[in-house]
């Protein structure tokens, strides 16, 4: 986040000057490499770079393209293969092996949005953000590559007249990354008269920000090494003569009551707060206040038994904290590296914020078996080429009514569960009823989806399944995945729903089922291999028959709310019963 804010200021300034400028951007890395997808580099046409691509040794080159770059006013994907031994471009061994995809792209200074104006729209505001650059490994000069979009607080900002890949196609995609916080490299395929794209839509998490309650002097050198690391600082304090911009440049004050500076800052995911005051009453105010936030860390300075008398006193108090709330506790806060001096103790601390924020465990590198980063850099396929089979063409008979229209969260089962359907934005979604012009079809009046109808429905499951992959590769001969599901079970929602998507471009499984009562299920995901077996069902065996079959190829995504399901008026009323 630093590195982009530095090329934010450095095109700033180029652009005052009215200098050329490239933006150089890792979109892809097969292999090891010294920087992830992400990394970029400004360069100016006076040979200044602001930011890297690599550990120093291909910087040299890429400048050199990029000139070339500013003369065509076109862009440009360069490929460097680390792993060559022979390359004579690169000149110094990188200590990596893979291969490492750069796009130059020009950036204009005119127009309402450019590469780098996209870049500060995501990171101005403390949410996450996805940038889009798209790259075509064919044509490496191609004119429409480069990074293009940025979805931020739910609005798209587009660079230049269009982009290569509708907003449509790559809607599902930006929403399965941000559910999912981790960036994708997606291959989207050639249509007609377009050419193949492939895009890294990258997740921006937003900036790491500390909470400090205290302005002593052991809390400069802290505040100093977390602005070199480009983190949001904010030191809270009842001293106006220690608390001040001149002891503290660049963090913001607040010179305040505990509770009433908590109710002022904005506290998300990557928060932390870190109570060093010196003051064991004004640090007890902030962790009262602090624990009811979304902060994953709060760090308490002292002895071990500051923070158990913290515990023990809220807890006599009636304020006792749950076991997930203490779970966020650390006291003392900090890695135990032996520190002693202010400088040392910050180091630690530090440290220990960065490995929560990033769910690792701190553990020394040499100690880890395989690569150092568990980077996940295959292609994967759009969720264009993905598709929902419903199944609604049930007669209910042990309900001795339509389950489909039961109302549940005030709308049917069934519309509900298209809805968690629909906001996957996949290629299609598909419901199978028994009736085109009954009452199931009717309550999907004015929604977007496709109606496949079962004339022997009474005849089971499995005919509805024929009937649903039938219609699906008829009218969507690209899908590559269908994902099968049933209205009745009323806790389905899309965040389920994207999980077995992410497991399944994880793991390349040809199957993902949801894990319950000890047995793998519906909702699930199947590979177009599979679409004939599924074709083959009969009577009343459903999708649950051909997952047993395929044992542990198999993936599975927990899931034990899926035992609940609507099958008696019963069962009904125990579900809303729980829900009020």
């Amino acid at each position: 986040m630093k590195e982009i804010k530095q090329i934010i200021q450095a095109y700033k300034a180029a652009a005052e000057q009215g200098r050329k400028a490239v933006l150089a951007t890792v979109v892809h890395i097969e292999g090891s490499a010294y920087r992830a997808p992400g990394a970029r580099m400004l360069i100016t046409d006076d040979g200044r770079l602001t930011g890297a691509v690599s550990g120093g040794c291909l910087e040299g080159d890429v400048l050199r393209k990029a000139l070339t770059v500013m003369i065509e006013e076109r862009p440009m994907l360069v490929t460097y293969d680390t792993s060559d031994d022979g390359n004579d471009i690169i000149g110094v061994s990188l200590g990596c092996n893979g291969i490492i995809r750069i796009l130059l792209e020009p950036v204009p200074f005119t127009g309402k949005q450019t590469p780098v104006t996209l870049l500060q729209i995501a990171t101005e505001l403390r949410q996450p953000a996805i940038v889009v650059t798209f790259f075509n490994t064919a044509e490496r000069k191609h004119a429409e590559q480069g990074t293009r979009m940025t979805f931020s607080g739910d609005n798209y900002f587009i660079c230049g007249p269009g982009i290569p890949v509708s907003e449509l196609q790559i809607a599902g995609d930006i929403y399965q990354v941000m559910s999912r916080k981790a960036s994708a490299f997606v291959e989207y395929p050639k249509a007609k008269g377009q050419e193949g794209f492939a895009a890294f839509i990258e997740y921006v998490s937003p900036v790491p920000a500390l909470v400090i309650a205290g302005a002593g002097n052991d809390i400069q050198p802290l505040a100093q090494m977390a602005a070199v690391l480009g983190w949001d600082i904010t030191l809270i304090d009842g001293r106006i003569s220690h608390a001040s911009e001149d002891r503290f440049p660049g963090c913001r004050i607040m010179i305040s009551r505990p509770e009433e500076a908590v109710q002022k800052i904005a506290v998300d995911e990557r928060t932390a707060f870190l109570l060093m005051s010196h003051n064991y009453h004004y640090d007890k105010a902030i962790l009262s206040a602090a624990i009811h936030t979304a902060t994953p860390y709060i760090g308490i300075l002292g002895p071990k038994k500051k923070a158990q008398r913290l515990l023990q006193e809220l807890e006599e108090e009636g304020r006792g904290l749950r076991l997930d709330q203490q779970e966020r506790i650390f006291g003392p806060t900090g890695f135990d590296i032996g520190a002693e001096t202010a400088e040392e103790i910050a180091l630690s601390i530090l440290a220990e914020v960065k490995a929560v924020f990033e769910q690792r465990p701190g553990a020394s590198l040499r100690k880890q078996a395989g690569l150092i980063h568990q980077r996940r850099t295959g292609f994967i396929q759009s969720m264009q080429t993905y598709g929902v089979l419903l199944l609604a063409a049930g007669a209910s008979k042990r309900m001795g009514t339509a389950k489909q229209a039961l109302i549940y969260n005030g709308d049917t089962l069934l519309r509900n569960a298209v809805q968690a359907a629909l906001e996957l934005r996949c290629g299609t979604t598909v419901v199978v009823v028994s009736d085109e012009a009954g009452e199931t079809a009717r309550q999907l009046d004015q929604l977007p989806v496709d109606i496949a109808v079962n004339e022997k429905a009474q005849e089971g499951m499995g005919g509805s399944i024929r009937e649903g992959i039938k219609h699906m590769t008829a009218r969507y001969p690209e899908l590559s995945h269908v994902l099968i599901m049933v209205c009745d079970q009323p806790f389905v929602d899309a965040a389920h729903l994207r999980a077995l998507i992410g497991m399944q471009q994880s793991t390349a499984a040809p199957v993902v089922a949801s894990y319950y009562d000890n047995r793998k299920g519906v909702p699930a995901l199947f590979h177009r291999s599979l679409f004939t077996s599924l074709q083959s069902l009969e009577g009343d065996t459903g999708a649950k028959h051909l997952i047993e079959m395929l044992g542990d190829v198999v993936a599975a995504v927990d899931f034990p709310q899926g035992s609940i399901d609507v099958d008696t008026k019963e069962a009904f009323q125990q579900i809303i019963g729980s829900s009020n």
